[in-house]
């Protein structure tokens, strides 16, 4: 953002007219140019402004940008699932007042939405996102706020378990504006509900691709879960392969010491073998994942989970 489209997007905050704005400094048609970006700003003029509007811009401006570099990592830690950087965050980003300027804060509020659905607070969620609803504010969204409305909207659908609307809101993305690529895991996890295997698996095996890409370890063994059910459906692979890739996975869990989504791999097995009735294996595998939950605390966040079949235990959406 320049200083001429937060004059803008202040000056509409203030409830002020662009006449107003300019009387006695320049006309209408010049705060359009300014606000629009084709007309620079001298610093005599912007200092004119700053009595006009009662603030500084320049230091309101790299206020914003602090706050729009706090708010993607805020985003970052989230889909990482870093629970105390989360808070930690979510603390430094409130001290921040231009959270409460309406006309800024769009990108706030929605991740604000995320994080409460993260709390599984979903009516605070919906409180938030029903404010995008509103033509008043969406008028200030900047295109990424459009597509990051899109995915927190299409995640809010599919917790709710409205598959086909949540597809609907995230096949809106545009990948070019909107580059968290994250929304394909969600786009597999609806197309899994749906029992669109092959759709499923597509989508599953980019998210994949991208968690690897950023290094998202945790994450990465949540895509490939979805394949592994999504293959166990479908009965493309041999049941000892399946087995083995499940071992693989559940390697992995140890290896980051993520004890549920151990539970939760171990919970698809379970079903893997009741499916195939041998009922031995697949008591085993239920008793070591209810064995696993047991004795670890609960963690928000890891409650939302999809049906995809009888055990209340699957992957991941928040």
């Amino acid at each position: 953002m320049n200083s001429g489209a937060f004059i803008k997007y202040y000056r509409i905050f203030m409830g002020m007219t662009q006449k107003q704005v300019g009387d006695g400094i320049c006309t209408p048609g010049h705060i359009s140019k300014i606000e629009s970006g084709h007309l620079h700003l001298t610093k005599d003029k912007l200092a004119l402004f700053n009595r006009r509007l009662g603030i500084n811009i320049e230091d309101e401006l790299k206020a914003f940008h602090k706050l729009q570099t706090e708010l993607d990592l805020w985003h970052d830690v989230m889909i990482k699932q870093i629970n105390g950087k989360v808070e930690l965050l979510k603390e430094t980003i409130e001290q921040n007042p231009l959270v409460k300027i309406e006309t800024l804060n769009g990108t706030y509020k929605l991740l604000r939405a995320r994080y409460h659905m993260l709390k599984g607070n979903m009516q605070e969620s919906e409180f938030l996102l029903n404010q995008f609803s509103n033509k008043r504010l969406s008028f200030h969204m900047r295109d990424y706020d459009y597509h990051l409305y899109y995915h927190v909207k299409g995640m809010f659908e599919l917790l709710k378990g409205n598959a086909k609307k949540a597809i609907e809101f995230l096949q809106k993305i545009n990948g070019e504006v909107y580059t968290n690529f994250e929304y394909y895991y969600h786009l597999a996890l609806a197309y899994q509900q749906m029992d669109q295997l092959d759709q499923s698996f597509h989508y599953s095996e980019r998210s994949l691709h991208h968690f690897k890409e950023t290094f998202n370890f945790t994450r990465c063994i949540d895509a490939a879960t979805i394949q592994l059910v999504a293959e166990g459906k479908h009965g493309s692979e041999r049941l000892e392969d399946l087995e083995g890739k499940y071992d693989e996975l559940i390697q992995h869990c140890d290896n980051l010491h993520d004890h549920r989504r151990k539970a939760i791999l171990y919970m698809n097995l379970g079903n893997v073998h009741r499916d195939m009735m041998d009922d031995r294996k697949a008591r085993v595998a239920f008793q070591t994942a209810y064995g696993l939950l047991k004795h670890e605390p609960p963690t928000w966040g890891y409650g939302n989970t999809i049906l995809g079949g009888a055990s209340p235990w699957k992957t991941q959406i928040v």
